[in-house]
């Protein structure tokens, strides 16, 4: 006998209590276990087949087995659950932890990278992820690489999380502004000063043409 399989043992013999309350709650949510197993030869054999699978895969405790519970109460059913889909209940999901979805949170990141005025956060993982690609770098990404970008970062952030890691407090917001535009009256000025260095009179207000997106014309308004 290997060690590996002398170590279940040690376990499967530890958790033997727990396991029979959390067997008998199990059975109380799918009632139809009767049909599964019959007799009692029937029940004893797969109990012990269910003991060893939740051993072999990491479920040793009342904790655990109540994340399986909680959905199982969820998905509720006809039929006995097998132990391999138990124990795909037992492990955790993001949404567990009261993490928004992948999908959620990326659509709340694209719309925060593209916003103007006081960004506003659900949860402070969707802030962090975001923050790790860079909200001017998601802006301007087009969106498989901006997806693919986001969800390793939130993936990463979602997992220490679920590890115990507290992250750290959103920022107190800042609002972000758009580059304020030069008025008319501003613009032409200075147009007036380009005309007057290269010795060309420059146009009636009236019929002058400015381009307000001119990036040299930012700001001007503030001082006028």
């Amino acid at each position: 006998m290997s060690n590996i399989q002398t170590q279940n043992q040690i376990k499967a013999m530890s958790f033997a209590d727990v396991f029979n309350r959390f067997f008998t709650a199990l059975q109380t949510i799918f009632p139809a276990w009767k049909n599964a197993l019959p007799t009692t030869q029937h029940l004893e054999a797969a109990k012990r087949q269910w003991l060893e699978a939740l051993v072999e895969n990491g479920i040793d405790s009342s904790e655990k087995l109540n994340i399986g519970l909680k959905k199982a109460r969820d998905e509720g059913g006809d039929f006995f659950p097998s132990p391999a889909k138990f124990v795909s209940w037992c492990k955790p999901t993001p949404q567990d932890f009261g993490l928004p979805t992948l999908e959620r949170a990326y659509k709340e990141a694209i719309d925060n990278s593209g916003r103007v005025g006081t960004l506003h956060w659900t949860h402070n993982a969707i802030y962090h992820a975001a923050t790790q690609v860079g909200l001017k770098a998601l802006s301007v990404m087009n969106d498989e690489k901006a997806h693919k970008a986001f969800s390793h970062a939130y993936q990463k952030t979602c997992e220490a999380v679920m590890t115990g890691q507290v992250l750290p407090e959103i920022p107190k917001a800042i609002e972000r502004k758009e580059p304020v535009k030069a008025s008319a009256e501003v613009a032409n000025k200075h147009l007036e000063a380009m005309k007057a260095l290269i010795g060309k009179p420059a146009p009636k207000p009236n019929h002058l043409q400015v381009d307000y997106t001119d990036p040299l014309l930012a700001n001007e308004g503030e001082t006028a």
